[in-house]
C-alpha cells in the first residue's frame, strides 16, 4: 500500500472543504483544511505538502495573494498549486494564476473525475520524488560509509605497517644487543682463566687485568646506551641549563670520541671563530650530541678519513656542522635517519657496533634545547653532514653548575653492612672495602639486613633496592620508625631515573648509587 501524502485544502467555505475531502477520499491522501490564506500560511510553517488546492475568492487575503506569499518562501515555493474558482473565467485571471506558479486552473462546478485524476498525478509525482530523494540520501550515506571504511582500512594498514616496522627494528635491535653484549664477555671469560693460571706479577696477569677493565667499561657504556634508549622512548630526559664555554664542551666531546677516531685513524678538524662562543645549555648533553655525531662519522668513514666540526653564530642561534668524507647516506634512509634503531647500512653498522640510538638522541636533545638537527648527503660515497642549531639562550631556567668531581679516598675505617641478594656483588664489594681498611658485614635479604643493623649498629648500610620479599624501600621505611637506629643508609640499584632517586630519599636513604657502582662516588660518601 502506498504511503499517504499530505494535501492542503484552502477555502473559506467549510462545506466546500468537506466536499473536496469527500471527492478525493480514495486517492490515499491525508488532508489538512484551512479556511483562509492566513491559516494556510500557518499550516505551511509547520509541515510540507504534496499539493495545495486553493480557492481564489476568499475574504481578507484572496487566493492570488496567498499564492504570492507561498511562492515568496523558499520552503514552499516549489509546492504545486491548483486554483479553484466559480467566478470570472477571463483569460486575464487564468494568466495571473499561472504567473503565480499554478500548475492547473479548475472552474466550479468541478468535475470529480478530472479533479481526482489531476490530484492523483501530483500525489504520485510527490511519492516518486520523495522516493528518489530518500534513495539519494541513502546513496550518499552509503558513499560516506564506504569512504569512512576506506579511510579506516587505510589507517589500519598504515598502523600495521608502522607496527611491523617497529617489530622488525625491535628484532634487529635485540640481535645487535645480543651481539654487542656477547663480544666483551669473551675476553672477560678468557682473562678470568688467565687469572687462575698465571703467576702473580707476570705480564700475562697484567694484560688480563687490563683487558677485563676495558671490557667492563665497554659493558657499562652499552648499558648506558640502553638506558638512553629507554629515556628516549619514555620521554624522561632532563636538562641542566647553565652558561658554558662552547670551546670547552667541544674539547670534552673530542676527548671522549678520540679512542674511536684514533682506532680508525681519522683526523678531527675543529673550526672555531676567534671570538669566544658562549651558550646557555646543558653542557653534558651538548657534549653528548657532538660525541654521537663524531662517533657516527667515525663509523661511517673508511679508515684514514677526516671529520670536520665547524661552529659559527647565526643570529640568536649557534650552528654546529659535523662533516665527514665517508660512505654517505642512502636516499631512502635519509628521511628516517633520526628514527630510533634505524641503520644506514645494517650489515656494516652491526659489524662496527652500536644500537642505532645515537642520532635519535641527538634529535631529541636538540629539540629539548629548543633547537633542531638536520642531515644532508648527496648519496652513497658522497659523505654526510649533520647540522645542529641551538638557541644561544635557551628558555629553561639556569641550574648551578655541578662542582668538578674529584677522587676521594677514605682515610678512616668504618663499620659497613652490605645487603644484597647477589652473592658476587656482596663478595666483590666487601673485598674492595676490606682492602681499604673497613670492617664489613654482609646480609643476603631485607630481614637479615634489619637484624644486623639492629644488633651490630653499623655506621653505614649499603642496601640493594630490589631485594626479594622485603625490598630496600621497605627496609629503610621500617628503620626510619626506629629512633634508636643511627645507621646511615645508601641505596644501591640498577634504576637511576629521577623518580627512583626521589623514592630513595623519601624512603630514608641518604644517597642513591646506580649499579655498576662508581667507586669514586662511594669513596666520597664514605669520607663524609
Amino acid at each position: 500500500m502506498e504511503a499517504p501524502v499530505d494535501i492542503l485544502l484552502v477555502d473559506d467555505n467549510p462545506n466546500n472543504l468537506l466536499a473536496l475531502e469527500a471527492l478525493l477520499s480514495d486517492i490515499g491522501a491525508h488532508f489538512v483544511k484551512a479556511r483562509s490564506g492566513v491559516d494556510a500560511l500557518k499550516c505551511l510553517l509547520e509541515q510540507d505538502f504534496a499539493l495545495i488546492i486553493l480557492d481564489i475568492q476568499m475574504p481578507d487575503m484572496d487566493g492570488f495573494e496567498t499564492a504570492a506569499m507561498i511562492r515568496g518562501r523558499e520552503r514552499s515555493r516549489r509546492i504545486p498549486i491548483i486554483f479553484l474558482t466559480a467566478f470570472n473565467r477571463s483569460d486575464t485571471q487564468v494568466h495571473r494564476g499561472y504567473a503565480l506558479g499554478a500548475v492547473d486552473f479548475l472552474f466550479k462546478p468541478i468535475v470529480p473525475e478530472i479533479l481526482r485524476s489531476k490530484v492523483a498525478v501530483f500525489a504520485d509525482l510527490y511519492r516518486k520524488t520523495e522516493e528518489v530523494r530518500r534513495q539519494a540520501e541513502q546513496l550518499r550515506a552509503a558513499e560516506r560509509q564506504a569512504a569512512e571504511r576506506r579511510l579506516a582500512v587505510a589507517e589500519l594498514e598504515a598502523r600495521a605497517q608502522v607496527l611491523a616496522e617497529a617489530d622488525r627494528r625491535k628484532d634487529e635491535f635485540m640481535a645487535v644487543m645480543a651481539h654487542e653484549l656477547r663480544n666483551p664477555l669473551t675476553p672477560i671469560a678468557i682473562a678470568l682463566e688467565t687469572l687462575r693460571r698465571a703467576q702473580p706479577g707476570t705480564l700475562q696477569l697484567e694484560r688480563a687485568r687490563q683487558a677485563m677493565e676495558r671490557q667492563v667499561q665497554h659493558l657499562v657504556r652499552l648499558v648506558d646506551g640502553l638506558l638512553e634508549a629507554s629515556r628516549y622512548t619514555a620521554g624522561t630526559i632532563e636538562l641542566r641549563h647553565q652558561p658554558l664555554d662552547v670551546a670547552a664542551v667541544i674539547q670534552q666531546a673530542a676527548q671522549m670520541s678520540q679512542p674511536l677516531l684514533s682506532a680508525r685513524q681519522h683526523r678531527l678538524d675543529v673550526q672555531l671563530p676567534e671570538a669566544r662562543l658562549e651558550l646557555v645549555a646543558d653542557p653534558d648533553r651538548v657534549a653528548q650530541m657532538l660525541v654521537n655525531l663524531f662517533n657516527n662519522a667515525a663509523r661511517c668513514t673508511d679508515p684514514g678519513g677526516t671529520v670536520t666540526l665547524a661552529v659559527e653564530r647565526d643570529g640568536d642561534e649557534l650552528e654546529f656542522r659535523v662533516r665527514d668524507n665517508g660512505r654517505g647516506i642512502r636516499p631512502e634512509v635519509l628521511p628516517r635517519i633520526f628514527e630510533l634503531f634505524v641503520h644506514n647500512d645494517r650489515a656494516r653498522d652491526r659489524a662496527e657496533g652500536g644500537f642505532a640510538v645515537g642520532l635519535a638522541m641527538v634529535k631529541r636533545l636538540a629539540e629539548l634545547h629548543g633547537g633542531s638537527v638536520a642531515a644532508h648527503s648527496r648519496g652513497e660515497g658522497q659523505g654526510s653532514e649533520f647540522v645542529i642549531r641551538l638557541p644561544v639562550r635557551a628558555g629553561a631556567p639556569v641550574t648551578a653548575a655541578a662542582p668538578p668531581r674529584e677522587v676521594v679516598a677514605p682515610d678512616l675505617s668504618r663499620h659497613i653492612l652490605i645487603v644484597d641478594d647477589n652473592p658476587d656483588i656482596r663478595a666483590t664489594l666487601a673485598d674492595q672495602l676490606e682492602l681499604l681498611g673497613h670492617r664489613v658485614e654482609v646480609a643476603e635479604s631485607g630481614h637479615e639486613g634489619l637484624e644486623r643493623i639492629r644488633t651490630a649498629h653499623p655506621e653505614l648500610a649499603l642496601i640493594d633496592i630490589s631485594l626479594p620479599g622485603l625490598d630496600g624501600y621497605r627496609v629503610a621505611q621500617i628503620l626510619q620508625s626506629e629512633p634508636d637506629v643511627r645507621t646511615r643508609l645508601i641505596a644501591m640499584t640498577g634504576y637511576g631515573q629521577p623518580e627512583d632517586r626521589r623514592r630513595s630519599l623519601e624512603a630514608g636513604f641518604m644517597a642513591h648509587l646506580v649499579k655498576p657502582i662508581d667507586l669514586d662516588d662511594l669513596f666520597r660518601l664514605l669520607a663524609t
